[in-house]
């Protein structure tokens, strides 16, 4: 059967069937003696049987290598409501059978198998997998994506029994490419685990070679085709090795959706040759019923697989790998000491179970938090931040920024004490990444002050007592007989302001309740301001002019 979804089968099964209804020439058969073409990135197509239905359960099959391949080193890409953990001894599956899932014929195979699974992948590493890159589009797809080993029949009627130390999150995609680049049509991911998978389980070997598979070279593919248990189809052989691009090949496996990165074996070494991309139509009509689509081993479109040398030149070039690469992958770099990492679930939008962190502010500082934005924070999934004031008030949230789903926020603090920042996901959903905080602190002000005694200043416009003060652009000076640190007054003050060109910019006469007499002003340009002060108009009045720069 040979065919590969674009579109997760666990999320799109149920509009499959109205898409194909809709579409039919993207989903139907083409004619045997069309020569195959690549489709458009992004095109959802199915996979179909060539010749005889080769797929043989894990148990059935007679080559030692394969089953170990498929029990060791592949595994099924599942969400997490597809299966059921509530006991981590004996995991059990949330899914339709393959019968009821695509409504098939009483005369196909596999009918009663359960169908949890969206997509297919390959262990590679100790705690890296190889997948298809329509399968995981992103971190927020990794963070709800689940990869199960031991998906796989041990008998005709049984199931492998499967626990939660077989299931593994995906932590982060270390290489990803769907698309076009250079004139070669990729589709490659590669995953990292949130732990090793080794040494429970063995990772497959990769084919080394950057040279074009023979035609009609046998290969092999195992996977989860149509979301159920591991399946080995040995009985494929390459059409079209396109030598001149080397960005993917043809064969005619039986594969279907599911079955999207799927690791797909060179026979001579059991290597990984490739990933399984796309294909042709997994099931047609047949009276009230589907049945699979069957072609001749010539006939139909094939079934397109990525080579495994591009995702592996990605991941050397980037991640690195001492199994893969030959060098150690570089060390994370440690998280800045004004940092604290998290992982998260169920937070309603952090507001409960959350990762908190509690810091003393000072009135007047400035502090920005983010998962994005700040050297070091980091963010995998929709991550939601809050801060809580002393008083157990929010003073400040954050879900979206930076351009996604990371988060960041800016608060200036009003009052002196501890605050509480709480890291957690948006609504119920899962996610991770690194807080990482600043904080600025305004600096202290400077400033300074003098005496004068008046009298018949006509409200500080003659006889004044003056005082000249140096200031930068965007400088703030705040003068008073009150309200400043050292300001006092006997009498009805009176305060003007002029700038350099002799221009009054403020004045006051009554302020602080009573008839003292306070001002600010920023100035626009650096420059020398005077302060001149006198009495209500023709009053007399003493005190002392206090002044502030900030």
């Amino acid at each position: 059967m040979k065919t590969r979804r674009i579109r997760a089968f666990a999320r799109a099964q149920v509009l499959g069937t109205l898409l194909c209804t809709a579409l039919a020439v993207g989903c139907g058969q083409e004619a045997e003696d069309t020569p195959a073409s690549p489709p458009a990135l992004g095109e959802s197509q199915t996979p179909v049987v060539y010749g005889t239905d080769d797929r043989m359960d894990v148990y059935a099959h007679p080559d030692a290598t394969l089953r170990a391949r498929a029990q060791q080193a592949t595994v099924a890409l599942m969400n997490p409501s597809a299966f059921n953990a509530t006991n981590p001894n004996n995991v059990t599956f949330n899914a339709p059978t393959l019968r009821a899932s695509y409504n098939l014929c009483a005369t196909e195979r596999f009918l009663e198998d359960p169908t949890p699974a969206f997509c297919s992948g390959t262990l590679i590493d100790d705690d890296l997998v190889l997948t298809a890159g329509h399968c995981v589009t992103s971190a927020s797809a990794c963070t709800t994506t689940r990869l199960v080993f031991k998906f796989y029949r041990p008998g005709a009627s049984t199931l492998e029994p499967v626990t939660t130390a077989d299931i593994f999150s995906c932590q982060s995609i270390v290489a990803r490419q769907q698309a076009t680049v250079n004139g070669r049509n990729l589709d490659f991911a590669i995953l990292r685990l949130d732990r090793p998978a080794t040494p429970r389980f063995s990772p497959a070997p990769v084919r080394a070679a950057r040279t074009a598979l023979a035609a009609g070279q046998p290969v092999t593919v195992i996977g989860s085709g149509s979301g159920v248990p591991f399946k080995i189809d040995s009985g494929g052989t390459v059409r079209d090795a396109r030598a001149g691009t080397l960005d993917y090949f043809i064969a005619n496996t039986d594969t279907f959706g599911g079955n999207s990165g799927s690791g797909v074996y060179e026979m001579s070494g059991y290597t990984v040759a490739g990933i399984l991309v796309r294909g042709e139509t997994d099931y047609v009509s047949n009276g009230s019923c589907r049945v699979v689509n069957v072609c001749t081993q010539t006939g139909c479109r094939g079934e397109d697989i990525t080579y495994v040398g591009p995702a592996i030149d990605a991941l050397c070039a980037g991640a690195g790998s001492l199994r893969l690469c030959g060098s150690e992958p570089p060390e994370p770099p440690e998280p800045p000491a004004n940092s604290f990492t998290y992982r998260a679930s169920d937070t309603n939008s952090a507001q409960q179970n959350t990762t908190n962190k509690v810091l003393a502010l000072t009135a007047g500082q400035t502090l920005t938090v983010g998962t994005c934005g700040l050297t070091g924070a980091t963010a995998s999934g929709d991550t939601f931040l809050r801060l809580i004031a002393p008083g157990g008030t929010l003073a400040a949230s954050n879900d979206d920024a930076c351009g996604g789903q990371s988060s960041n926020f800016t608060y200036t603090v009003a009052t002196s004490g501890n605050y509480e920042i709480r890291a957690g996901c948006y609504s119920s959903g899962s996610c991770e990444g690194t807080v990482v905080w600043a904080l600025t602190t305004p600096p202290p002000a400077t400033g300074g002050s003098y005496t004068f005694s008046a009298t018949n200043t006509n409200s500080a416009q003659q006889s004044t007592v003056n005082k000249s003060v140096t200031v930068s652009a965007g400088q703030k000076i705040t003068l008073g007989t009150c309200g400043v640190t050292g300001g006092t007054f006997t009498g009805d003050t009176y305060l003007r302001l002029y700038d350099t060109s002799g221009a009054q910019v403020a004045f006051n006469d009554d302020s602080c309740g009573g008839t003292g007499s306070n001002l600010s002003y920023t100035a626009s340009a650096a420059g020398t301001l005077q302060i001149r002060a006198g009495c209500y108009k023709n009053t007399s009045c003493s005190g002392t002019v206090a002044w502030t720069l900030e």
